[in-house]
């Protein structure tokens, strides 16, 4: 079991990889911020305004959702689901689904967006995930889903990432990856 787990966790791909993602690949899109300025537009400001708590509470949940999985995934408790941590994650998640949901964005905004709606909606998806951990011994498959779909999410997030509008993740350039992509 231990030698298992180990091999797991050294073929664990970096986040960007895309040799994890199903579907469409996470794109790197246009600053707001800079775009209100170069465009001279309130309603682009405006927006990189709203982009602001939204991308906190993705940030903060995909972190969350991370370590609530290394803990189960480490001690065997899955337990996990009953921890105030999980609850305060979810609540968290529904801010940024909310906030996310309302978000207006103009047109030259609406790539950023999508991203935005895909890293809540990959995030979502990994929360859910929580419950089906079981309390049989083989929970691999839901863990596997839960690292793929959090993955997803932190390359969605990263997309819609920029230091300029104060929207910056974690650098994970020098992580290994053993799949060399």
């Amino acid at each position: 079991m231990t030698n298992d787990l180990f091999m797991r966790l050294a073929t664990v791909h970096k986040p960007d990889c895309v040799a994890i993602a199903e579907g469409p690949a996470p794109e790197p899109v246009a600053d707001p911020a800079t775009l209100a300025v170069t465009l001279g537009s309130d309603a682009l400001a405006r927006y990189a305004g709203d982009c602001q708590p939204i991308y906190e509470n993705l940030r903060r949940v995909i972190g969350q959702i991370s370590g609530l999985m290394i803990l189960a995934r480490l001690t065997g408790h899955i337990e996990v689901a009953d921890l105030p941590e999980l609850a305060a994650c979810q609540a968290r998640w529904n801010d940024a689904d909310e906030r996310t949901a309302a978000l207006a964005a103009p047109q030259a905004a609406q790539p950023h967006r999508e991203q935005l709606v895909a890293a809540c909606l990959f995030s979502g998806l990994a929360l859910k995930t929580f419950s089906a951990l079981g309390q049989r011994a083989d929970n691999d498959a839901a863990f596997d889903r839960m690292v793929g779909l959090t993955k997803r999410a932190y390359a969605h997030l990263s997309a819609a990432s920029t230091e300029k509008a104060g929207l910056n993740m974690v650098d994970f350039t020098h992580a290994c990856c053993s799949c060399r992509h």
